[in-house]
């Protein structure tokens, strides 16, 4: 199994003020950029990169590929990944281009992963067609990996959303014959989706290892269902987990540096970062105090199921969540190992967890839990060749 670090950089306001601090928002994007080239450092294998928009205070990642490629001049090692970039509102032939600029600036280390973000953050960039956010996603996805994979002139593409001529699209990506492809989701069954396409699957851990194994057992079912039509050259076979927590000495210390963190991470992830997108008084931060005060919810009356509300109101403490010492977050690592899952993504920035607390927890997985795993990488390797051994298609991976 391989490890990772994921990224969609909170950066809450404080409860007296209306706006950030001077200064805040550029601190955050410097201790990010510094946290993943220590994990870097380490060997962790992945760090992948979000994209948001609107939501403020929740997730500052707007911009991914421009991160991506200051990450790419202070890391050597580590692959760097779109976790996702919107397709759905963006130019295909842009998304292209900065993607293969990346790739090319990383030598080779890009991951690319696209999908169609939140109806809410969606709606701005597109208007009434956002309620085609899915299919207009795949189409520029396509497009895109289309462009990536072409050593020449792209012979251009008309459909119902796009129309393009023949054009010579540059830089051509490092990789070939693109860098590997990736979609990400957030409910169950939606991995079939992602395999019938032939992408690597991103998803949350949040209903623990048995959760990711069933997950991983139709995603292997669907990729040798012999019904794969594949976005790009080739499949990416290949699925990885993405849990939030940090890991401390002790599990005491553990949750408290991390519990509140994480309550408001998820607060915002179901739903509070979408409920107020607009208005000119959105405070995020206090709007979750409010919520932990019972003294009011944003996300009520705004259509989100009560069952996500609930989930938000329980996140710290949901199954797939690592808030805990050592030997715990050992002993969940290799639960996760055994639902053959590829590897596990740890999102570590939220709320006001610390910079040097997020260092040592970085520190601890790589010197005291990721060692053990790569002595076991090839027993996962082998179990990989027998999957891949039934299917009769090519495959552009990094796993």
């Amino acid at each position: 199994m391989k490890f990772g670090v994921f990224y969609n950089p909170m950066v809450p306001k404080y409860p007296d003020r209306n706006d950030w601090m001077p200064g805040q928002e550029q601190q955050a994007f410097r201790e990010m950029i510094e946290q993943i080239r220590f994990a870097d450092s380490l060997g962790f294998d992945y760090a992948f990169l979000g994209e948001h928009h609107f939501t403020a205070e929740y997730a500052h990642n707007t911009a991914t590929e421009v991160l991506l490629g200051a990450l790419s001049q202070v890391t050597k090692n580590i692959r760097l990944g779109t976790g996702i970039t919107h397709s759905s509102h963006g130019n295909p032939i842009r998304i292209a281009e900065r993607i293969a600029t990346a790739d090319q600036l990383t030598e080779g280390r890009v991951e690319f992963g696209f999908g169609s973000g939140s109806p809410m953050e969606i709606a701005p960039f597109l208007g009434e067609q956002a309620e085609l956010r899915r299919e207009r996603a795949a189409a520029a996805g396509q497009i895109a990996a289309d462009i990536l994979g072409s050593p020449g002139v792209w012979p251009g593409v008309e459909n119902e959303f796009f129309n393009f001529p023949a054009v010579d699209v540059i830089p051509k990506s490092f990789q070939k014959p693109h860098p590997p492809l990736w979609t990400s989701m957030s409910a169950p069954g939606q991995v079939r989706d992602a395999a019938s396409r032939g992408l690597g699957a991103l998803m949350l851990t949040i209903g623990g290892a048995e959760m990711v194994a069933n997950e991983v057992k139709l995603y292997w079912e669907t990729l040798q269902s012999g019904e794969v039509k594949p976005v790009g050259k080739g499949i990416n076979p290949a699925v990885l987990s993405f849990a939030s927590g940090l890991i401390a000495p002790t599990d005491e210390l553990a949750d408290e540096r991390a519990r509140e963190g994480l309550e408001f991470f998820g607060f915002g992830l179901t739903g509070g970062s979408t409920a107020n997108i607009g208005a000119p008084d959105h405070h995020l931060y206090n709007a979750f105090l409010d919520f932990k005060a019972g003294k009011g919810d944003i996300r009520e009356g705004k259509g989100f199921p009560p069952m996500f509300l609930a989930m938000g109101a329980q996140f710290a403490d949901l199954p797939g969540q690592i808030m805990c010492g050592v030997d715990k977050a050992r002993e969940m690592a290799r639960q996760l190992e055994a639902t053959n899952v590829d590897g596990l993504l740890i999102n570590q920035k939220f709320g006001w967890t610390k910079h040097e607390h997020i260092m040592e927890s970085l520190e601890l997985w790589g010197t005291q839990i990721i060692p053990e795993f790569r002595e076991r990488h090839a027993a996962h390797e082998e179990w990989r060749k027998k999957q891949l051994d039934k299917i009769d298609l090519p495959v552009v991976t990094s796993i």
